[in-house]
């Protein structure tokens, strides 16, 4: 098990093993603002409607499954088709989100839109998304493409999560910033609760008030993979580790009637672990089926919807999955007729909820920025007031501009919500800076065949050190051991607030290079050591162009270590200009999905090393120039596939020797 992922999944088995011990405890101290009474729902014809005299207070609980959540929907959409009124939601981790969703008054259609148009992929990423890094960023991501980085701020440390869940973090902005001013999710119109838990005090957390977009970030931290997320004193994670079924918080809330729908895992018929993580899914499973037994027991009805070929990881498949909970609903449609209501009831109820639904916000007229020093507010201010300050609220610009500040990868989460003040309506970015660094230490491992019978292995790493000795400037040193022994340093720093640069650097590098002759055979091994350094003036654009004017001198020794005894070493001085422009608009480093990466570069050697030959003669190249360049182009075609073009070329002008 890699060394990263050991001490998140000891929080989530933490987690799970306090369960038994807090259950009892949080009976008490995790009561939602409204208590409530048990009642069962009174006996009828499913197919006589419930008038508004006789009418339950209905309660629906819906639960965690990850993916399988999505199911939620079609259980809603059919609610509603059937004149079922919702009058509270209690959700944990996936089902808060729904849950959540619907209580802010999005529809069953406005659900399945916002689950298929999200671009999953991103959500997932460990990382920061490619296309809104900024250029030096996607040059650390090009050249170290594992997705992860190891801070280095008070020793060496890790992420907290695989993920800081910021696509999640800028849907929930967005499905809460109507509501920025509600003192209680009562407030909504729906009632809602979401269901966390604190690792810290092992005992469950019932969010009833303050940020809507917060409780339902807390309710799906699933531990190991999203970050906890800290509030008020609390570290909060995915609630499922100790009520994964919030029947008894529904209850609790007023529901004279409760409605459970179970889309975990422990629905399906259980299967021989072929793994040791199917072991431990199956414990974990296992350890909290029991906290929703206990919960369940407050519910007067429980569906568990047929997802039988469904995983939790079928985020691509939201159709299939909100079928399958509209078919679980149908399933059952005798147990749920009971709380229909007719057409006029359910015209007051919709009236009413639709009456506390708000959309749209108001033109800001300041930002603030919070979790940050002074130096960065001013800076995060500015571009925002800029762009936002006395113009109709644009939430498509907000989010683009949010992800630009994630691009830098300074920061583990940036959100937005806007807040009522006295000087009026304002934007608020709140920004969690990473705990664990800078400094950053991004690793690689190289493998790679030579020919059948040989391979090479490196193993190397970049450190980024950012405004040590000045603002708006970088340190990187780059590392190698293995068949590729370097090191290499190099200053950036940005000259004011323009895109202009200058970047001084060192290098050592040792490797070996093979020779071959025209016919492609073997002939010789050699060992080349480079010192040398040099200093590069440019521009950025900020996110995909860069263009570099520089100038390196080096010591180059070139020795035989293997071959034919006529070929020549070669020793001396290179001195070369170039010029290098690099436009990057592809998504991904490693496979796009879209976009055009190029590459051009020319270079003037005004010397070169010595040619030595056995034999005593020697030959010297000066004056020449070479030129390359490389282009690729990625489009996507249907979902999973991908049409690319890419080629390189190359030449050296001419040369003069003697």
């Amino acid at each position: 098990m890699p060394a990263r992922v050991r001490p998140l999944l000891r929080s989530m088995l933490v987690a799970c093993l306090v369960a038994g011990a807090a259950r009892t405890a949080t009976a008490q101290s995790a009561a939602p603002d409204t208590p409530g009474g048990r009642a069962q729902a009174a006996a009828s014809d499913p197919a006589a409607p419930v008038q508004a005299s006789g009418r339950p207070r209905v309660g629906l609980a819906l639960g965690g499954g990850a993916a399988r959540g999505m199911a939620h929907i079609g259980f809603i959409r059919w609610l509603e088709e059937h004149r079922i009124p919702i009058d509270f939601i209690a959700g944990t981790s996936m089902g808060g989100l729904i849950g959540g969703a619907y209580a802010s008054g999005l529809t069953p259609d406005d659900m399945q839109a916002l689950m298929k148009n999200t671009e999953w992929d991103l959500v997932f990423l460990a990382d920061s998304p490619f296309k809104y890094k900024n250029f030096r960023r996607k040059e650390d991501a090009r050249a170290y493409p594992a997705q992860i980085d190891f801070g280095l701020k008070g020793g060496f440390r890790l992420p907290s999560g695989l993920n800081a869940g910021e696509q999640i973090e800028l849907m929930l902005d967005g499905i809460a910033l109507p509501y920025h001013d509600i003192a209680s999710f009562d407030d909504l119109p729906t009632p809602f609760r979401a269901v966390a838990a604190d690792l810290r005090a092992s005992e469950l957390v019932v969010l009833g008030s303050g940020s809507l977009a917060k409780a339902m970030r807390a309710t799906m931290a699933i531990p190991l993979y999203f970050t906890p997320v800290e509030l008020d004193g609390r570290l909060l994670v995915d609630g499922g580790t100790l009520n994964n079924v919030p029947a008894d918080v529904a209850r609790q809330m007023g529901a004279s009637a409760v409605i459970a729908v179970n889309v975990g895992s422990n629905t399906d018929p259980p299967k021989p672990p072929g793994n040791l993580f199917g072991v431990l899914g199956q414990t974990i499973d296992t350890m909290m089926s029991s906290g929703v037994r206990d919960a369940l027991k407050q519910a007067d009805l429980v569906v568990a919807p047929d997802l039988r070929g469904l995983t939790g990881m079928d985020w691509r498949k939201s159709d299939e999955l909100i079928k399958r909970g509209y078919d679980g609903a149908e399933a059952v449609r005798d147990k749920l007729l009971p709380y229909a209501v007719d057409e006029a009831t359910y015209a007051e109820w919709r009236q009413q909820r639709e009456a506390r639904r708000r959309s749209g916000t108001p033109a800001v007229q300041f930002v603030r920025v919070e979790g940050v020093g002074e130096a960065d507010q001013r800076r995060i201010r500015a571009a925002f007031e800029r762009e936002h300050v006395g113009k109709p609220f644009d939430r498509a610009r907000v989010e683009r501009d949010v992800l630009g500040m994630t691009g830098s990868d300074r920061y583990e989460l940036v959100g937005y919500r806007v807040a009522a003040e006295p000087e009026g309506l304002g934007l608020v970015i709140t920004v969690t800076p990473k705990g664990y660094g800078p400094p950053f230490l991004l690793p690689a491992l190289d493998l790679q065949n030579i020919d059948s019978n040989t391979f090479t292995l490196d193993l190397r790493a970049r450190l980024a050190v950012y405004d040590t000795l000045v603002q708006n400037s970088e340190i990187r040193v780059d590392f190698g051991i293995g068949s590729r022994q370097f090191v290499a340093g190099e200053f950036y720093r940005r000259i004011g607030r323009t895109g202009l640069f200058v970047a001084p650097r060192a290098y050592f590098e040792r490797k070996g290079i093979n020779a071959f002759s025209a016919d492609r055979e073997f002939v010789a091994e050699y060992r080349e050591k480079r010192t040398g350094g040099g200093i590069d003036l440019g521009y950025t654009t900020g996110l995909r162009n860069e263009i570099r004017v520089g100038f390196d001198v080096a010591d180059v020794r070139t020795r035989r270590r293997v071959g034919e005894v006529s070929l020549p070493e070669a020793t001396g001085d290179e001195r070369v200009f170039s010029v290098r422009w690099v436009f990057d608009d592809q998504s991904s480093p490693v496979i796009p999905t879209r976009g055009v990466y190029s590459r051009a570069e020319l270079r003037y050697f005004s010397s070169t090393p010595d040619l030595k030959f056995p034999d005593g003669s020697a030959a010297v190249v000066k004056d020449l120039p070479q030129g390359e360049a490389r282009l690729s182009w990625f489009h996507r075609w249907r979902e999973r596939h991908r049409v690319f073009v890419a080629g390189s070329a190359g030449t050296s002008v001419g040369e003069d020797s003697g």
